[in-house]
């Protein structure tokens, strides 16, 4: 590697990236042990058929087990933006340029 080209110090994307398996662990199982619990507390005495608010429940469980595994992808994806361009610089070749740069205030020829 080229002594001129340096990396950017890791930041804060290593810190989130090793909270992402976690996160999705506990984002899948909690809405799950959640919807468990409300269900052994409901009194199917209330209402004449218990079965669509058993359902609701489930519903409720299954839309915030996709929510938390949209924002880890959603993270994960970002953290793998930002240390990809963090790394280093990469040129296509060392060959000249055809026509040389012109510097920002300069016009070109007619």
């Amino acid at each position: 590697m080229d002594a001129s080209v340096r990396l950017a110090a890791p930041g804060l994307e290593r810190l989130v990236a090793r909270w992402l398996i976690p996160a999705y662990v506990l984002g899948v199982t909690l809405p799950w042990i959640g919807a468990a619990w409300v269900k052994t507390r409901y009194q199917p005495g209330l209402v004449a058929d218990p079965q669509p608010l058993r359902d609701l429940i489930d519903i409720f469980a299954m839309g915030l087990t996709l929510i938390d595994a949209i924002a880890v992808f959603t993270v994960a994806i970002g953290c793998l933006v930002v240390t990809l361009m963090k790394g280093p610089a990469r040129y296509a070749d060392v060959a000249q340029a055809t026509v040389p740069p012109r510097e920002p205030g300069e016009r070109g020829a007619p």
